[in-house]
């Protein structure tokens, strides 16, 4: 390795990810080439997508082999390099804190949508937030947005609020806040991380809750198995305890109309659109990814309750 990541003289950006996405593929890394776009760019401080025949640098050979070994140990590439696309942001990803996934966009879209269509100051709810990729999404998209999130993990919570910082300051990818719009993260176990005042009140309750079960622990990649805090994918021995726990809840804290979003299990869907309706739940559907999976369970409270109806 040290032959192929230490060249004698300064080789071009194309060259030193050809190299690197040699090194990765033979390790049998995933995706080597994206990779290695990402680490060149790391290291020689040039845009992801500069023209190949660019000089790298003549320390970026030297300055990739220790985060290339790193990779070949299969460590996450969000982890390495500190941060992570997400949405419009550029969130920063920790060791221990659960790595925001492109699907999850889904979820946040989604949710995102619910809380412009729910008024000029729509209040949301997010527990499991993790990096508070969501949240921070609400935030800088929807104007007025009040979102108050949580998470059990401390170290989530540092995270979450390092990246609300930053959103806030104008460094997470974007100029800062869309107007009006606040973030709170706190620490808690589930829906007890929210204040109680809320109970009720919410326009929007959302997560990407853990959801697999116990015995997918077994399947998982090194970058997840190694990496991600368990906590935060297993749901218990079942896998859709915690959802079951959300759904249930969902209509104590949500306002009249107000709208439940979940991340799911796409193999527990059918699962999570029965508990919905049983819960008293009403337009429960299940929104697919771009990858065309089962990502989101979707749902409302009724605007008007049986009880008041009568």
């Amino acid at each position: 390795m040290s032959a192929t990541l230490d060249p004698p003289c300064a080789p071009t950006v194309g060259e030193q990810r050809d190299r690197v996405a040699a090194a990765l593929a033979a390790a049998g890394v995933p995706s080597p080439e994206t990779d290695a776009r990402w680490l060149v760019a790391h290291v020689a401080g040039v845009d992801p997508w500069q023209r190949p025949d660019a000089p790298a640098g003549e320390a970026c050979g030297r300055a990739l082999r220790p985060l290339v070994e790193r990779r070949v140990a299969r460590e996450p590439l969000q982890l390495i390099l500190g941060h992570t696309a997400f949405r419009l942001l550029d969130l920063v990803c920790r060791a221990g804190v659960f790595v925001p996934r492109p699907e999850t966009e889904t979820v946040a879209g989604l949710a995102i949508d619910a809380a412009r269509a729910a008024g000029a100051r729509p209040v949301v709810g997010e527990p499991c937030t993790g990096t508070g990729a969501i949240a921070c999404s609400l935030a800088a998209e929807v104007p007025g947005v009040r979102v108050v999130a949580g998470d059990v993990d401390t170290r989530a919570v540092a995270t979450a609020r390092v990246n609300v910082r930053r959103l806030t300051e104008g460094r997470a990818g974007v100029v800062g806040p869309a107007p009006g719009a606040t973030v709170e993260v706190r620490a808690g176990e589930l829906l007890g991380a929210l204040p109680a005042a809320l109970t009720g009140h919410l326009d929007v309750l959302v997560a990407n809750p853990p959801y697999l079960p116990d015995a997918d622990r077994t399947t998982w990649a090194p970058e997840v198995a190694d990496h991600d805090p368990v906590r935060a994918l297993v749901g218990g021995p079942d896998g859709h305890e915690v959802v079951a726990e959300l759904v249930s809840a969902a209509t104590h804290w949500l306002r009249p109309g107000g709208t439940l979003v979940l991340e799911i299990d796409a193999r527990r869907a059918a699962t999570a659109v029965e508990q919905a309706r049983r819960a008293g739940l009403v337009d429960v559907g299940v929104e697919h990814d771009l990858t065309g999976a089962a990502r989101a369970l979707l749902a409302r409270r009724p605007a008007v309750e049986i009880e008041e109806a009568r």
